[in-house]
């Protein structure tokens, strides 16, 4: 009668392990990230939510407050506190948080949608946790409010530079003209000087107003296939005086090898050079030693290029304005490069982002797709 009562549990036995293992792999491949906080102490959690928050053991928090954006803290504090008491159903969330282990790509924040429910695990209470990844959602989203302000700005722009420069070309006639009688007569040398000054600075509201023209009407590149390295050994050699002025050392690693891109050379040199020249600005704030990285590598079917100092670092606020048009923090400034320079990447295909080094520093890295094959 046992030996009959044990053979009737073997296939149930064989069919519950058989169960549990499709369970464990459908778990183990999931998209979302999933845990089980069990005693205030994680005692399960999947690759995803492994690569969210990190390795085991960790804490039982969504993520440690200060690893979570200002903005946020307070209520996944509350939202934290709420599950642990047990409510009955499933509580939902949206928030951001800054990766903190190793492994994480520093800097860059990400955007979560978490869900907990009250479950029974292994007999006893427990609380389950789905966790999404949707940064590249909000991304989506951030960058198509940022297109819509830009028309509206582009167009505001670009009528007032016009209404600007008609009035700016006839004082520039009128300097020439005055220059001209003025070299007919016996003048005092400081005259001339201030025409000098006075040129000067109509060619600097000239400069801003072809940025702002720039901005509201970007060209379109002339893409050809080519290296990536070109335009930025030309960028680099166009700074390299500036940087011998600022004592700041270049550490430039480029692929021996890249596959090519298509690419608009003028507009990737560019692009470069204002990254460094926001680096450049960067670092006056420090003391020695300054340094700059760039280099380039082949990733996957991309090919990376990264400009990266060793300054001051970008504050997570920053992070979320530092591409918006007309957002700067640097006096004189029109604050249209970094979004210009999105602009021109995107045009090309690719993108272009910010974030922090793990040692200090910021770090912006240009990724473009790959026409070809390569040795990086």
């Amino acid at each position: 009668m046992n030996l009959s009562n044990h053979e009737d549990q073997i296939p149930l036995h064989g069919a519950l392990r058989e169960s549990e293992r499709r369970f464990r792999a459908l778990v183990e491949g999931a998209l979302t990230g999933i845990s089980i906080v069990q005693d205030d102490r994680v005692v399960y959690q999947n690759p995803e939510m492994e690569r969210l928050l990190g390795p085991l053991p960790r804490s039982s928090k969504l993520a440690e407050l200060d690893s979570i954006h200002p903005d946020d803290a307070a209520k996944v504090e509350a939202f934290h506190r709420r599950s642990l008491a047990g409510e009955t159903g499933a509580l939902d969330i949206d928030f951001r948080f800054f990766p903190s282990w190793p492994e994480a790509a520093g800097g860059e924040f990400k955007w979560v949608n978490c869900r907990t429910c009250p479950i029974h695990y292994k007999g006893r209470d427990a609380l389950l946790v789905n966790m999404m990844d949707i940064t590249q959602i909000r991304q989506m989203e951030h960058l198509l409010r940022i297109q819509d302000k830009m028309t509206s700005l582009g167009r505001v722009a670009a009528g007032i530079a016009h209404e600007i420069r008609n009035p700016l070309s006839g004082i520039n006639i009128y300097l020439d003209t005055l220059e001209k009688r003025l070299a007919q007569t016996a003048v005092d040398p400081k005259t001339f000087k201030i025409l000098d000054q006075l040129r000067s600075a109509s060619s600097k509201i000239e400069s801003v107003l072809k940025r702002v023209m720039d901005f509201a009407r970007p060209s379109r590149p002339n893409l050809v296939v080519g290296s990536v390295n070109p335009p930025i050994r030309e960028a680099v050699d166009l700074s390299a005086a500036t940087l011998r002025r600022n004592g700041i050392d270049l550490d430039l690693r480029l692929a021996k090898n890249p596959p090519p891109c298509r690419l608009d050379r003028q507009m990737i040199e560019e692009v470069i050079l204002n990254l460094i020249t926001n680096a450049v600005d960067a670092l006056k704030t420090i003391s020695p030693p300054k340094t700059i990285r760039i280099a380039s590598r082949t990733a996957g079917r991309m090919v990376r290029v990264v400009v990266a100092d060793n300054g001051p670092g970008i504050s997570s606020q920053r992070l979320q304005l530092i591409f918006d048009p007309f957002y700067t923090t640097k006096h004189g400034s029109t604050g249209i490069g970094l979004n210009l320079s999105r602009r021109i990447i995107a045009d090309h295909g690719g993108t272009l982002t910010a974030g922090n080094r793990r040692g200090g520093g910021a770090r912006f890295a240009i990724e473009l797709p790959a026409v070809g094959e390569g040795n990086g």
